[in-house]
Parts: C-alpha cells; sequence; structure tokens
C-alpha cells in the first residue's frame, strides 16, 4: 500500500467531484474536513487497485482496506454507514435490478419490433421508479435523524420538494451545510 495514492470523491447522483488526494502508507491517516460537510456520501478509490467504495464518511470512523478488492473494504465506527447500507441493500439496489431487467426486455422487444412490449416495458420502469421514489420518502420519515435522509432529500429535492420531506427532518441537523442548504431551497418553493 506504501506510495499508492487514494483519491475520496463527493457523490451526487452519476457525478463525482475530487475532495481529497492523498498518499497512502502503513499506518492510519487522519483525514480532517470541515464539520459542516460531515457526514455525507463519498467514493474512495486507490490507485492499482480494484474496485471503490463507497460509504457515508463520518467523524471518527475508521476504513480497514481490503487490498484485493477496495469495495470489500471494513468500515467501523458510523452509523450513517450502516443506515446507507441497509437503504442501499434493501430499497435502491433491488429497484436498479428490476429496472435493468425491464430494459433488457424493452430492448429485447425493440429488437423484434413490437412497440406494445416496448411500451409495456417502459411502464414497468416508471412504476418501479415511482415506487422507489414512495419508499425513499418513506425511508426519510422513518429516519429523521438520519444524515442519509437529509443526503436523500438533497439528491431528490424536485421529486420531493412539495411533500413536507424536509419539515419531518428533525432539526439536530441544523450545523449540516445541506440541511442550510435545503432550508432555503424550501423557502424559495414556499414563496411561489
Amino acid at each position: 500500500m506504501k506510495g499508492r495514492k487514494a483519491i475520496i470523491l463527493t457523490r451526487e447522483k452519476e457525478f463525482a467531484a475530487v475532495v481529497h488526494s492523498i498518499k497512502l502508507s502503513g499506518d492510519s491517516i487522519n483525514l480532517q474536513m470541515d464539520p459542516d460537510l460531515l457526514p455525507d456520501l463519498y467514493q474512495l478509490q486507490v490507485s492499482g487497485m480494484k474496485g471503490s467504495l463507497t460509504f457515508f464518511f463520518e467523524s471518527g470512523m475508521r476504513i480497514l482496506l481490503d487490498t484485493n478488492d477496495v469495495s470489500r473494504s471494513l468500515i467501523s465506527g458510523s452509523a450513517s454507514n450502516s443506515e446507507w447500507q441497509y437503504f442501499h441493500k434493501s430499497i435502491r439496489q433491488p429497484s436498479e435490478l428490476k429496472v435493468n431487467d425491464f430494459l433488457k426486455k424493452e430492448a429485447k422487444a425493440r429488437k423484434s419490433n413490437l412497440p406494445d412490449s416496448v411500451n409495456y416495458w417502459r411502464n414497468l420502469q416508471e412504476i418501479e421508479k415511482e415506487d422507489l421514489n414512495l419508499k425513499t420518502l418513506l425511508f426519510i420519515q422513518e429516519h429523521p435523524r438520519s444524515y442519509v435522509s437529509l443526503y436523500l432529500l438533497k439528491t431528490n429535492w424536485y421529486v420531493f420538494r412539495h411533500q413536507e420531506a424536509f419539515e419531518k427532518l428533525d432539526s439536530s441537523l441544523f450545523h449540516h451545510r445541506t440541511y442550510r442548504y435545503l432550508k432555503e431551497k424550501k423557502k424559495a418553493v414556499s414563496r411561489k
């Protein structure tokens, strides 16, 4: 690991921006970040290593790097990361698998020139996307003190802006930059 470079990126839907580039050593590395940015979703990539790790970066957490595949690294000391894993594995990932299956079936129907089937598979994709939005909103409402909920509301703002989701968040999140950002966006929506 000594001498390899690691990059920590922010994650916003499918977009990324470099936050830190660090040289790894055999010892622990302590990163210092602006406290009003944490916890939030980040991705870790290590030069010359397979995979990447998407995780909720949080003060006091530890990552034990898997030297064969970064995506299998172990994370400890992060309640937000546990919530993120739960959301990702039980809500988001199953939905993505369904949509991908529907996309394949749509492509097959398109290739066979079956317009009714194409419309059927497109309709199922839309229904699944709406179901994911509903489950995401329910997660936010059931986890009002969660930074994962704050992240999900930010990344899905235009879907949830009229759903009173921001009002469900606990005000203990007020110190986070995203909470203040959403509060301003909510004021703008209310003025319209």
